[in-house]
């Protein structure tokens, strides 16, 4: 699927989760990545291995405001919904996020948004 036109300011978060997943590469169809110098020195301190490198159109800046705001979940459900992941991948990272992860989930919620992916038609 060709990139959108969307330009994504990077948290700390789902750079993280989604590189313990194995998986930056959710990330590969943004227009463009963003990723502000402290969210860039948090995701180096408990990623030191990181490779941001892999992450084609990154590049920092020293402050990003006015953005929607979207986490590892949001970018995992957008990529099925993008067709860059089948359903089958997408509900696999979602249960592995509390296993290969550090994202703090509570078990109910993480379970209603499971079930709600796997009622989607996609």
């Amino acid at each position: 699927m060709a990139a959108t036109e969307i330009v994504a300011v990077l948290d700390a978060g789902p750079l993280i989760h989604l590189d313990q997943l194995g998986r930056l590469n959710l990330l590969d169809d943004f227009k463009e990545l963003l990723v502000p110098q402290a969210v860039l020195a948090e995701a180096l301190v408990h990623r030191p291995g990181i490779n941001l490198a892999a992450l084609s159109n990154a590049r920092s800046v020293a402050l990003a405001v006015g953005f929607q705001t979207h986490g590892t979940i949001g970018l995992i459900l957008r990529s099925n919904r993008r067709g860059q992941i089948s359903k089958s991948e997408m509900l696999g990272l979602l249960r592995e996020l509390p296993v290969k992860t550090t994202l703090h989930l509570q078990k109910k919620f993480l379970a209603g948004i499971i079930a709600k992916a796997e009622a989607e038609v996609v």
